[in-house]
């Protein structure tokens, strides 16, 4: 199966740098993952809060079958995380 564009469900914080988002995911493992994407790659477009606001970041998915996906992420990442956080754009 050839990679294909999706969009991943994460928190979305601020980050220090004002053209860059920071995200987090729980991976299959249970551990929470953080990275960093350009803010052209999340969605929704609005600011995210330090306490954490509900969006999606673009990902590359590698595979999606049964309960997980990988998903390579902007930082350059390869994450395993729950099937249903992710979907095809």
């Amino acid at each position: 199966m050839a990679a294909v564009q999706g969009q991943m469900k994460c928190k979305l914080y601020p980050s220090a740098f004002s053209g860059e988002v920071v995200f987090q995911v729980t991976t299959t493992v249970g551990k929470d993952y953080e990275g960093v994407a350009p803010k052209h790659y999340v969605q929704p477009t609005a600011a995210p809060t330090e306490g954490g606001t509900d969006g999606c970041v673009k990902v590359r998915v590698l595979s999606n079958g049964g309960n997980e996906a990988r998903v390579y992420v902007p930082d350059g990442q390869i994450l395993t995380v729950s099937a249903d956080k992710v979907h095809a754009s």
